[in-house]
């Protein structure tokens, strides 16, 4: 039998009409998905059926494109051990990283059913203590365990705030090219979290640059969402997000953001174990044809050894 947390009928009734799913296959599903893997011969000992489930609902249960995004979460981790590797929250310098609240979820949404909102406050980057990496290491940690933990964010997606206040060129100095595109590969082709939209806040003067960098990073499908820009004004934010939803820094009826940082630091403190072992989830050789390499290693799966084509998912 397999082993899924239970969600609630709402969310439910979501899985099934928007993401195809089907409780007396799901099963079955899980068997497919399992067996391709041990084929594979890749490190399985955390791919528990919650994980599986998540790929198959990020995937609107189609098995053959679960495959292709698995892999590529295998491979493109394999590619970022400056952001994948030594991430113990317990580390000095990544729970400073941690405090500084860059990236942080917020737990509140208007319907049971609304995409979640993850808020991005890329000034909060202190470029003097850290690189680009590290704080991406800090948000590959927190996507994790949403993966694992919010059913809501799996099923229904996620809507990003982006608060560009006190950016400076010295932020835009550290976002290495080469490092963008693969940080963009990992959060939207090989993540089963679905990104339903963005909203920026407080761009500052000369941002269109930055701006159309982040929109040549977006996948194809991701280039198709809504991106609003509310310029500093919080009442056009309000517009699409009532106060209940938002912390109290953004005019809101929420807690402050230092007190959901803190909340968010002792989650990832409690998950330590499984932080580190997710370190471990990275591309292993394949004797598999079915991998797809000439030579049966996942890194030729995806096409050109070496390079990473944009994969296009429902």
């Amino acid at each position: 039998m397999a082993h899924i947390r239970p969600i609630s009928p709402p969310l439910a009734e979501v899985a099934k009409h928007q993401l195809n799913e089907d409780a007396t296959q799901v099963e079955s599903h899980l068997k497919v998905i399992r067996s391709w893997l041990a084929e594979l011969d890749l490190h399985t000992a955390l791919i528990d059926d919650q994980f599986l489930i998540a790929f198959l609902r990020g995937c609107k249960f189609s098995l053959e494109k679960v495959k292709k995004k698995v892999l590529l979460f295998y491979q493109i981790r394999s590619d970022l051990p400056e952001v994948i590797q030594n991430r113990d929250p317990h580390d000095a310098d990544v729970l400073k990283i941690i405090r500084m609240g860059v990236g942080i979820p917020l737990p509140k949404t208007e319907k049971p059913t609304d995409p979640k909102l993850f808020l991005i406050r890329v000034g909060c980057f202190q470029v003097s203590s850290c690189t680009f990496a590290d704080i991406m290491k800090v948000g590959t940690m927190i996507n994790d365990i949403v993966m694992r933990e919010d059913d809501q964010m799996v099923i229904c997606g996620m809507v990003i705030i982006i608060d560009l206040k006190g950016v400076t060129a010295s932020h835009l100095m550290h976002f290495e090219v080469e490092l963008l595109k693969k940080v963009a590969i990992l959060n939207q082709d090989a993540s089963p979290l679905r990104m339903q939209g963005i909203h920026i806040l407080n761009p500052p003067p000369g941002a269109q640059t930055a701006l159309n960098i982040f929109n040549g990073l977006l996948s194809e499908k991701n280039q198709h969402k809504r991106i609003y820009t509310h310029g500093r004004d919080l009442k056009s934010l309000h517009d699409h997000f009532p106060p209940s939803v938002l912390p109290k820094e953004y005019g809101g009826d929420l807690e402050s953001i230092d007190t959901i940082a803190k909340q968010w630091e002792n989650k990832l403190l409690d998950n330590r174990s499984y932080l580190i072992d997710m370190a471990l989830m990275n591309a292993q050789p394949c004797t598999s044809p079915r991998a797809g390499g000439k030579n049966g290693t996942t890194s030729n799966a995806f096409g050109v050894e070496g390079s990473f084509r944009k994969l296009d998912f429902d």
